[in-house]
């Protein structure tokens, strides 16, 4: 076999690296073993739940050629061996070759892990067209083929089963916020009615009142995510004032968590503190950043907000004397479902998931500094509104 033969079979290995849909990988197999053999026309036949069946042909012609459960191409599946096929028994069974003129065909087998997956076979108009140097070239590409269906495959099985998988999300946490609204409610009446009397129930009602509060925002969490990966994440684009949106947080923190130290230096002196984005999304931004540095932190800590800026960007850090995180776990806290090494703590590990998100698709940068025991700075930088 000659060098020039071994460069196409290799050109043709490369089309197959890339992310293909099976439709599409079926074609270019085909193709490619057609082109590789000069031959006319090729069928790809895979094992299905009816068995043995055509899932791509060159020629719409050949599908109305139905695969005989003991036929030539089932043979050659279960055998697992090359042939060249007899076409004048073939034609008297399926004349349609004969319509087509074929006279020559090879049928290869494909095998992953010694089990048979398929069949590929090529046809010509050319009377005993193949030889020897066919079945070195086969030899070689069906591994590639081979290779390249389970890929598509696998990757198809994950794909669907990721799916599944976000389906049931989305359903479970919208089943569960209706039920979730109404505890809530009688959580919060509770509450206001016991709340402050120093007996065992009313710390039974508080524990109540903030672990249905955990709960709903596991489950806003869960949806939040799932609308990311659908797209369906809305923004409402404007021109919001960064001070505006850190008081609101100073002022929500300090009524959910009235024992702890929230502080904001504001270093921008006169300097512009306008932003395009979305409020809502830039509010959930900095309520996400502070949660986490209370979480991660001890109740006696102050968490420290300065607002700046840099160039053309409002860069705001958010500062924490917490347990810090370990270097090789910032990128994959960012990733989602991750808490990183010993943070046993609440949640599902995707508020720093769903800032980097906003902060992105809001043309902004997002920094992490962290050391074990040393705390947690983050760094968040938004375009500043050009006046």
């Amino acid at each position: 076999m000659n060098d020039d033969v071994l460069e196409k079979i290799y050109k043709s290995g490369l089309k197959f690296l890339v992310p293909l849909t099976p439709e599409v990988t079926h074609k270019l197999i085909v193709d490619e073993s057609i082109k590789l053999l000069d031959a006319e026309y090729g069928s790809l036949f895979l094992d299905g739940k009816n068995g043995l069946e055509r899932v791509y042909a060159s020629s719409p012609g050949f599908y109305k050629i139905k695969n005989r459960p003991r036929g030539s191409m089932y043979q050659v599946f279960k055998q697992q061996k090359m042939k060249i096929l007899n076409v004048s028994h073939l034609s008297r069974i399926h004349p349609f070759l004969k319509q087509v003129n074929i006279h020559s065909i090879i049928a290869a087998p494909l095998s992953y892990r010694n089990i048979s997956i398929g069949v590929l076979a090529l046809q010509s108009t050319k009377k005993q067209y193949f030889s020897e140097k066919t079945y070195k070239i086969l030899r070689l590409f069906t591994p590639l083929a081979t290779l390249s269906i389970r890929k598509t495959q696998l990757y198809d099985e994950t794909r669907k089963a990721l799916e599944t998988r976000d389906l049931f999300i989305s359903m479970a946490a919208h089943e569960l916020r209706t039920p979730l609204t109404s505890v809530n409610g009688y959580a919060q009446l509770l509450k206001s009615k016991l709340g402050g009397a120093n007996t065992p129930e009313s710390r039974w009602v508080e524990q109540l009142y903030w672990e249905t509060n955990r709960l709903t925002l596991l489950v806003n969490e869960l949806l939040e995510i799932n609308n990311i990966k659908n797209g369906k994440f809305q923004y409402y684009l404007k021109e919001c004032k960064l001070r505006d949106i850190l008081v609101r947080v100073c002022s929500d923190f300090k009524f959910s968590h009235p024992e702890r130290k929230l502080e904001i230096e504001d270093e921008l002196g006169n300097s512009s503190d306008q932003v395009i984005g979305d409020y809502d999304k830039i509010l959930q931004v900095f309520t996400n950043l502070v949660d986490n540095a209370v979480k991660f932190s001890q109740s006696n800590t102050q968490v420290l907000i300065t607002l700046n800026h840099k160039n053309s960007y409002l860069v705001v850090q958010v500062q924490d004397q917490g347990i810090g995180i370990h270097k090789q776990d910032i990128s994959k806290i960012l990733e989602g479902f991750h808490h990183g090494k010993g943070h046993d703590r609440e949640g599902l590990g995707l508020g720093l998931f769903l800032v980097k998100d906003i902060v992105t698709r809001l043309h902004g940068k997002l920094k992490i500094h962290s050391k074990p025991n040393q705390g947690t700075r983050v760094e968040v930088s938004l375009p500043k509104l050009k006046p």
